[in-house]
């Protein structure tokens, strides 16, 4: 799935989602592009727990998060497998975790 947001005009980011399932009922969804608070009501579906038994987030090919993506992502680290997350975001989680400030709005 490739989504470019609402039908706004300028510099918005484009993320594409797409999804891959193995045998076992483990699923991996791939994100490309930039991860924005836009995108998270449609990530959310890809990472629905009823979909797959183990859910994996590849981020390989992340090149930007938002702090609504990053509270997203401090919400869900926890029930799901974030694989390649860039160095920035990582020391970003560990920090919002650390602070709890993701958790306090």
């Amino acid at each position: 799935m490739l989504y470019d947001g609402h039908e706004n005009a300028g510099n918005k980011g484009v993320l594409k989602i797409t999804t891959t399932q193995n045998e076992s009922q483990s699923v991996t969804v791939h994100l490309c592009g930039q991860l924005t608070g836009e995108y998270v009501p449609e990530l959310e579906k890809a990472l629905d727990p009823e979909s797959a038994s183990r859910i994996a987030l590849d981020m390989t090919n992340v090149t930007f998060v938002d702090r609504k993506a990053m509270e997203f992502l401090c919400g869900v680290k926890s029930r799901i497998t974030i694989e390649n997350v860039p160095s920035y975001v990582m020391r970003w989680i560990e920090q919002e975790f650390r602070c709890g400030s993701s958790q306090q709005k």
